[in-house]
């Protein structure tokens, strides 16, 4: 029997257990959505055409209060909508489990296309992965039609220095245990979520967060090679130097909230600070590659060096 039928059999015996008990679906996927009108159409599509059994999982959007066309697109498709006015993404995360009605829960951002195979090879993951592992997720790579800009961006990120390590930006060929996992590209199991919820007042590392704490209990997060997600990047200098400061802030938050290191290279603020005033400079005379580092390394940095000492 091959790999795919004995998921088929397995996701058969679980809807028929699933289903005597309340026809709920196997999965649920949740989508977090802001004034996303531009790129939800592309997500939305790529999430109905998994290979995978229709009637085992349902699309779920939660919407903190969009202002553009966003919610008639989703309409337009007939995914289930809850809206979350003003809510930050821990408490959108936070709504959405609660809502769901599949025993496992998958995120992934409005600004991601999922490969048709995504969700199948999260769920054969989980299914097939020890009890600890309360959670599985893929990398986000750069789509073929992003922007030059986001291009240039994803490929520093895929490298160990950018991508700070995580395997979800720095290609890994086999699954293995990880750290955390990116939940623009993740699967947990809804009970899980349940007893250890989001921080409702985080807005950014709300999943660094969660997988944080849930590795503190003694669980396993798993990283899976073929489970992608395409993921746009953004598409200008200022975009990008805004998102890595908040980035900065928010892990710097993080250590102080656990007192503990969240990721390694918290303690390489300083030093890396001032290598990236050098890279500044060295900028200035030999090209664009050197700006996208040094944008990188002076506002995530310097922006955990500020909270770090505030």
């Amino acid at each position: 029997m091959s790999e795919r039928d004995s998921l088929k059999t397995v996701l058969a015996e679980s809807f028929d257990e699933i289903s005597s008990k309340g026809k709920h679906p196997l999965v649920t996927v949740v989508v977090l959505t802001k004034n996303s009108e531009k790129c939800i159409e592309k997500c939305i599509l790529s999430l109905l055409c998994q290979e995978f059994p229709r009637q085992m999982y349902e699309i779920l959007v939660v919407d903190a209060g969009s202002r553009d066309k966003t919610l008639e697109i989703c309409r337009r498709y007939g995914v289930r909508i809850i809206e979350d006015p003003g809510g930050t993404v821990g408490h959108s995360r936070n709504v959405g489990v609660k809502t769901a009605r599949g025993n496992y829960v998958a995120f992934i951002d409005s600004d991601c296309i999922a490969d048709k195979q995504w969700l199948f090879k999260l769920v054969n993951s989980i299914l097939g992965a020890d009890e600890s592992v309360v959670a599985v997720g893929g990398p986000n790579l750069v789509p073929e039609d992003d922007s030059i800009i986001g291009k240039v961006i994803s490929y520093m990120q895929e490298t160990f220095l950018g991508s700070g390590g995580s395997p979800q930006s720095y290609r890994i060929n086999k699954p293995k245990p990880v750290y955390s996992l990116a939940n623009c590209n993740a699967l947990y199991k809804r009970e899980i979520l349940l007893n250890h919820p989001y921080d409702n007042s985080l807005n950014i590392g709300e999943d660094c967060d969660l997988n944080f704490r849930l590795r503190q209990h003694g669980y396993k997060l798993l990283y899976i090679p073929d489970a992608i997600v395409w993921h746009y990047r953004p598409n200008s200098i200022k975009t990008f130097a805004k998102k890595m400061f908040l980035y900065g802030l928010s892990m710097a938050r993080l250590h102080k909230k656990h007192r503990k290191i969240v990721r390694w290279y918290a303690p390489l603020v300083p030093s890396v600070l001032i290598a990236a005033v050098l890279m500044c400079l060295v900028s200035c005379f030999y090209g664009s590659i050197f700006q996208f580092l040094a944008v990188f390394f002076v506002t995530y940095v310097g922006a955990s060096l500020y909270i770090c000492l505030k």
